[in-house]
């Protein structure tokens, strides 16, 4: 009986380990579910979940390696396909938080920094805010179910085993990085500007009337300011979520078409 089942057993594995392991990648860097208060038992429990709809939909290897070495190979290559796929997607969400840590810099509340649930990491109020914020409105808009067809459309793209990493793999990273810095700048940009005009503000009044204490008056100005502008300025959040998400979708094919060669 167990002479019967070995042979079986390992040839289901070769079929859907590969295939399983892009599934795992892919959750232990994903938005929210890389996050330290996500417990391991969830994270676990929903990878296997995954595994078991979208691995029997996926194209076996076309001839998994008969060497140990190269089998695991294999599975290497497809757990790296899974985590680059997760890292865009956090890496562009993550835009939210640079901007409030922008934000904290300029207006000074880098000193006092908050515990960030999100991150398990001290953070600034804003880019704790921001992130949280962002996060929220990732699964409200239904990202994560781009994130899940995004998934199940690699396995037509590259089926298991068929990857050949492209030279481009290097320039798509260091673009991935600038969209992440021009992205988190163009949702603290309203507010940077005010708070620019405000310094301006606070000089010319300190020329003209020496006699006020500008940084009495200034630094809770500045803060009282930043929140205002922040709270007004929330629709510019939305807006740049929008864009994350298209560029979510862009990057994510990118990334796909670039480990296929």
């Amino acid at each position: 009986m167990t002479a019967a089942v070995v042979p079986v057993l390992a040839q289901w594995l070769e079929g859907a380990l590969p295939s399983a392991l892009r599934i795992v990648g892919l959750v232990v860097l994903a938005p929210g579910l890389s996050y330290q208060q996500a417990p391991p038992q969830v994270r676990v429990a929903l990878a296997v979940g995954l595994a078991i709809i979208i691995a029997p939909m996926a194209s076996p290897p076309p001839g998994a390696p008969a060497e140990p070495l190269a089998f695991i190979g294999l599975c290497i290559s497809e757990l790296a396909l899974g985590l680059a796929m997760g890292f865009v997607a956090a890496a562009l969400l993550e835009a939210l938080r640079f901007g409030g840590e922008v934000l904290d810099l300029q207006i000074g509340l880098r000193a006092g920094q908050l515990f960030d649930p999100t991150s398990g990491a001290q953070s600034g109020i804003l880019s704790t805010a921001y992130a949280m914020l962002g996060l929220l409105l990732f699964v409200t808009i239904d990202g994560h179910h781009w994130l899940l067809r995004g998934l199940a459309a690699s396995f037509g793209i590259i089926p298991a085993g068929g990857m050949e990493p492209g030279v481009q793999l290097g320039a798509l990273a260091a673009d991935l990085g600038t969209s992440v810095l021009l992205l988190g700048l163009q949702v603290a940009g309203p507010v940077m500007a005010a708070l620019l005009l405000a310094d301006l503000a606070f000089g010319l009044v300190a020329r003209a009337v020496p006699q006020i204490n500008v940084f009495l008056v200034g630094i809770p100005g500045k803060i009282a300011l930043a929140f205002a502008l922040a709270a007004v300025s929330l629709p510019s959040v939305v807006i740049g979520l929008e864009r994350i998400c298209r560029l979510m979708a862009q990057y994510l094919d990118a990334t796909i078409r670039t480990f296929g060669g």
